[in-house]
């Protein structure tokens, strides 16, 4: 692990986690919080510390946007990030119902699904694991690279700020999976990086609603900005997002295999 003092992110064996307070000097030795070690570090380097979870079986996909919610657009690629959400979505759910995965979908066509009807359906179902699928863009075309987002814990604020505000003080549902999010976001991330060769913008975290109120382990992916001409033309390609597709399958069956080390039952 590589810390530096003052910094959001370490790495660990090379892959970038954020975390939820700096790392602070104190008599010229460097501190993380308490939180950051057992609900960040911890989980991952230790998951046999974490309380027992049912394995996994049942996994809520959720193609992000929909309907009248284009998401992010990219006119010259002729690419709207609800078609290429919903493709992958589908291609990864044919994968794991192949592989003996209970799989449900939060839509599974171009339709609009209010944000909190999409977390809802995991409570619903029961189920063992949340993916909510999108991608990015912003007004810089050379900005390129893949995040993993979990929720964060209560009194941090999301990655993208360093100071709190209201919101970051409340504890919700979905942090009663904080150290499950941590392991399973970081498997997911780390498959996604290491078998796509893309950049590494983390393992980050933030309040998305359809995180909040989770009663299981869950995350967003965005699987890459379709701003970046390259991407945007890798994201054309159906080759591409069979792989993406096939890449959150392994990742999702690294999890599955260290539950099943740690004596997860069914």
């Amino acid at each position: 692990m590589e810390f530096e003092v003052e910094g959001r992110d370490f790495l660990l064996n090379r892959r970038k986690i954020y975390l939820g307070h700096p790392v602070r000097l104190h008599n010229n030795r460097p501190y993380i919080t308490e939180k950051d070690y057992l609900l960040t570090i911890r989980p991952i380097l230790a998951p046999q510390t974490l309380s027992q979870r049912p394995l996994v079986q049942k996994v809520v996909l959720d193609p992000g946007h929909g309907g009248k919610d284009f998401g992010a657009q990219n006119t010259t690629s002729e690419l709207r990030e609800k078609d290429l959400t919903l493709d992958v979505t589908l291609r990864l759910s044919r994968k794991l119902q192949t592989e003996g995965f209970q799989v449900y979908l939060t839509r599974k066509d171009d339709k609009y699904i209010p944000l909190d009807q999409r977390g809802e359906l995991a409570s619903r179902v029961n189920a063992d694991l949340f993916i909510s699928i999108h991608f990015n863009s912003v007004g810089r075309p050379n900005v390129s690279g893949l995040e993993t987002f979990v929720l964060p814990q209560p009194w941090t604020p999301s990655s993208s700020r360093s100071k709190l505000d209201g919101t970051d003080k409340m504890t919700y549902p979905g942090n009663a999976s904080d150290g499950w999010n941590s392991l399973a976001g970081f498997y997911i991330h780390r498959a996604l990086i290491d078998q796509l060769g893309v950049e590494d913008r983390g393992l980050k975290r933030s309040r998305f609603r359809v995180l909040q109120n989770l009663t299981c382990p869950g995350m967003l992916v965005e699987l890459g900005f379709i701003s970046h001409p390259q991407t945007a033309g890798k994201l054309r390609q159906s080759q591409y997002r069979e792989l993406l597709a096939q890449t959150l399958l392994s990742g999702i069956q690294t999890y599955k295999k260290t539950q099943l080390r740690l004596g997860g039952q069914t």
